[in-house]
């Protein structure tokens, strides 16, 4: 009877007591004096809880607690300690609806903007960049709740996340721009544990009759009778234990007999066994038994050949062929239970050995265990008809399929020859398989890079570029370890006109751009062609001409030579006017412009322009990678459009990224054709949602392989088991609907596909299908083709050979040539003569068809001193029935 009471308001469940029987807490003025009690009204309640409490069978209760942690690679974690391993403490918020969790920096004070990150426009200088103490929101998503194994009670039937460890994660992600994240933070958590309680003394005292009851106690009573008088049983084996339990003694008094073997694999596996002694087998030269019959030609014979060596007998070793070893055959490989039988059956001093009997299995499974049909054997003649004969061995009319060979109802021990087909029926009992895909949505999982290279600013462009320059990134923060981003510089007149930002790297702290400086322009200074006095102008290539433009600031270098008249070598001065290819200079930026005097000597002057410099900010929070968690099942369309959402970093707002995956042929995500659109930005911890799958739970496919050429007189079915979709409760869904399906078959009886006739709903996973066909209703191997074995008289008769003759030339041609004259003579031969006495089996079904005169119609075959080469070139195989007849040839012919 169910007894529940509340004791106090953190208690929230009492399970299963005796009090109801006892009735301790309403007999307490027969326990305890009355002068105690009397007046004593708090103490009165204080004895009726306690003998509740005492009464229990379970006790459940709940309270706050407070745990700390040190953030680490972005993850509290937090542990009920449990040294003695009482397994009675656990987490239960798995929502972080009724637990907060407080971070407190290394310095317990704020970080604050300073003016480096100021001038960085990362914010402004004083206001706070991380906060010392800071309030993480806790929910289903960076909450998580595991480590809850072998619940004790009624826990195990809990369908919420109850376990010893309470993670919260994403906490990684950056505060503003303080890239170190929460990582070395102090992580305070405040949260719902719950306790539990077993059974209370009174309650084991008041039911430790029934826990000595093995028919009725409970699974925690039958674990400590197996501690006691079973350890060596393995726990795993599926066996009414109840029952072994009663029946362990009597077992352990048969232990090391053939008994205890046969029940050992019977009890634990289900299994049948069969024990032999290979000494059985061994040689033993002395043994004489011998039977003495005087018909025989002998006087007698050997009962047995123990005496003999032959391929049965052997000679003893030290080993398998011994008095102490034997032989076990079972079903059952070896590793699933030598370590029990050693324990339980097997008897010092011996030696075993197993073997997996393997035809006593597969035709059990496949042919059925023995039937006794009287109506369904009937015995054949030779010639196919029926003969009317009883059998007359130990098999009766039972038909014997556990040892039939081919095909089923020939009686006989299987042999090598049989094992091919024996395995392809046993195989086949497995098939075809039949496999169900459920309709099921995708899920991703998201990672955020932070210090990314977003925008660049070009605060000189420089000149004179003829090439375009190679940009380098570094970072002059701490801490540093970024990701080099690819930056490609755009020119225009040879100068940086904009920068290109293909990859922006991650985990820049202070990104700083360099730019390589400009080629220097080599020209011949030395030359009146190139330096033109009457102009004032120097000519160049049309390439170096491009390259600048009225007011660039140049540098000229007389390269080792004498200075062209009019300019200084190592000074810099701006382009006046470009003509052609060629450009004349000025002293200062739109000054007049310089008189140029002479030549200069050499022909390695150059001119230099100034060096491109740029500047470059970054981001935080944007999507790194994204990835197929799980891949769903059975969407339609060419791909999907994945959603975000999550938390922005404080002061900013989160820009979502935009993401495509593509679909493969069967409407999964492919993890190959994920496009990032755009990476977004400033989210401190990002969440990826797939579509929802309008079918999911649904079944999608049904597919069947290995049909091994089987053939069906109807089509099998095919079942498909109960939804497990449950609530919030565990209770299975209303809306759980079974699935259906039927094969069809063509007009062969094979099967050519399947056909769902009802979707179902509420699967979670894939289902196992199960099909539904009796072996009778089955062909069970492919089909073969006959084949005839013809023993003709001329086979294996040399032991009946008596003598050999010779035949001399024919005296008389009696073979006629064309012109119909009998000139040509037949040449002496050798022929073995068989004796007299030979003859076919009246049973070969011989018939004569010709008279007695003629030669070739003899009754007797090849029995007439003639030689089979009259045949001629034909094979056996190739006459046809009138020209086998004619020679007195049978198909199925045996020597008597």
């Amino acid at each position: 009877m169910g007894y529940k009471k509340t004791l106090t308001p953190g208690a929230i469940e009492l399970e299963q007591g005796t009090l109801s029987q006892t009735k301790e807490d309403i007999r307490l003025d027969q326990i305890i004096p009355s002068e105690i009690l009397e007046n004593k009204d708090k103490l009165d309640k204080f004895l009726q809880a306690y003998y509740a409490f005492m009464n229990m069978d379970e006790f459940i209760y709940q309270e706050n607690n407070v745990f700390t942690d040190v953030v680490l690679n972005g993850q509290a974690q937090f542990r009920i300690p449990d040294p003695n391993n009482e397994n009675n403490k656990f987490f239960t918020d798995e929502t972080g609806a009724g637990s907060s969790l407080v971070l407190t920096s290394p310095s317990g004070t704020d970080v604050l903007y300073t003016q480096a990150d100021e001038n960085a426009g990362l914010g402004t200088k004083g206001d706070v960049k991380a906060p010392g103490v800071i309030t993480i929101p806790l929910n289903d998503v960076n909450v998580a709740i595991t480590n809850g194994n072998e619940l004790p009670g009624t826990l195990v039937n809990s369908t919420s996340e109850i376990g010893k460890t309470f993670t919260v994660n994403g906490l990684a992600s950056p505060l503003n721009n303080h890239l170190d994240g929460y990582n070395n933070y102090s992580a305070k958590l405040t949260t719902i544990q719950k306790n539990w309680v077993g059974p209370g003394p009174s309650y084991v005292m008041n039911t430790i009759e029934q826990a000595m009851d093995i028919d009725t106690n409970s699974e925690g009573y039958l674990e400590l009778m197996q501690k006691e008088i079973a350890a060596t049983i393995p726990r795993g084996v599926t066996v009414d234990k109840r029952t072994l339990y009663k029946q362990i003694i009597d077992f352990y008094r048969l232990r090391g007999t053939s008994d205890s073997i046969e029940i050992f694999f019977k009890i634990l596996f289900n299994d049948i066994a069969e024990v032999e002694f290979p000494y059985d087998k061994v040689l033993i030269p002395s043994s004489g038994n011998w039977d003495v019959n005087a018909a025989l030609p002998k006087g007698g014979q050997y009962l047995d050949n123990k005496g003999f060596l032959s391929d049965s007998i052997v000679v003893q070793d030290s080993k398998k062929y011994q008095k102490f070893s034997y032989l076990i055959k079972t079903g059952k490989n070896l590793a699933d239970w030598d370590l029990s039988y050693n324990r339980l059956v097997h008897p010092a001093g011996f030696i075993y050995f197993a073997e997996i009997l393997v035809f006593l299995q597969l035709t059990k499974a496949v042919l059925g265990e023995d039937v006794f049909n009287p109506n369904g054997y009937v015995d054949l003649a030779p010639n196919g008809e029926p003969s009317g004969r009883k059998r007359t061995d130990d098999l009766g009319l039972a038909i014997r399929k556990v040892l039939s060979a081919i095909p089923d109802r020939q009686p006989g021990i299987i042999g090598p020859e049989d094992v091919p087909i024996l395995v392809e029926m046993f195989v086949s009992a497995f098939l075809p398989t039949i496999t169900a895909k459920v309709h099921k949505s995708g899920t991703v999982s998201v990672a955020l890079k932070n210090g990314i290279i977003n925008g660049t600013t070009i605060t000189s462009g420089g000149t004179g570029y003829t090439a375009v320059p190679v940009i380098t990134s570094s970072d002059s923060g701490t801490p540093s370890g970024f990701t080099t981003a690819t930056l490609t510089a755009v020119l225009t007149n040879g100068s940086v006109s904009s920068i290109t930002i293909g990859n922006g790297g991650k985990d820049y702290n202070t990104a700083v751009l360099s730019i390589a400086a400009p080629t220097a322009q080599t020209f011949n200074g030395s030359s009146s062609s190139i330096v033109s006095t009457s102009n004032n102008n120097i000519t160049l290539t049309a390439t170096q001409k491009n390259s600048w433009v009225a007011n660039d600031s140049i540098t000229y270098n007389s390269g080792g030579g004498t200075s062209i008249g009019g300019l200084v070598s190592g000074t810099t001065y701006f382009v006046k006017t470009i003509s052609g290819n060629a450009i004349s200079l000025s002293a200062t930026a739109g000054g007049a412009e310089l008189n140029i005097s002479g030549v200069g000597s050499g022909t390695s002057h150059t001119f230099t322009g100034a060096t491109a410099t740029a500047t470059a900010t970054t981001l935080n929070g944007a999507l790194e990678a994204l990835t197929i968690g799980e891949p769903g099942f059975g969407y339609t369309g060419s791909s999907l459009t994945i959603t975000f959402n999550g938390i922005s970093l404080p002061g900013l707002s989160g820009v979502a990224p935009s993401v495509t995956v593509g679909l493969d042929a069967l409407g999964r995500l492919n993890k190959d054709v994920i496009t990032v659109n755009s990476e977004g930005s400033n989210w401190q911890n990002l969440v990826g949602t797939a579509p929802a799958n309008p079918n999911a739970t649904k079944i999608a496919s049904v597919d069947v392989v290995g049909l091994a050429d089987k053939n069906f007189l109807v089509a099998p079915t095919i079942s498909f088991p109960t939804p497990q979709s449950k609530d919030a409760t565990g209770a299975f869904l209303s809306t759980n609907v079974t699935a259906t399906a039927v094969f069809t078959i063509d007009s062969d009886g094979e099967i050519t596909g399947t056909t769902i006739t009802n979707a179902g709903s509420g699967y979670i996973n894939d289902p196992i299908l199960t099909i539904g066909s009796q072996a009778n209703n089955e062909v069970r191997i492919a089909d073969q083709q006959e084949i005839i074995e013809v023993n003709c008289n001329h086979n294996h008769v040399d032991t009946l050979i008596t003598e050999v003759k010779t035949n001399p030339v024919q005296a008389t041609g009696s073979i006629m040539t064309s012109t119909g004259t009998a000139v040509k003579f037949l040449p002496e031969s050798k022929v073995k003569v068989v004796n007299a006495s030979f003859r076919t089996i009246i049973n070969n079904n011989y018939k004569q068809r010709k008279g007695t005169e003629n030669f070739f119609t003899s009754p007797r075959l090849y029995n007439t001193n003639q030689t089979i080469e009259f045949l001629g070139s034909k094979t056996l195989q190739t006459i046809n029935s009138s020209d086998i007849n004619n020679n007195n040839t049978s198909t199925f012919v045996h020597i008597e």
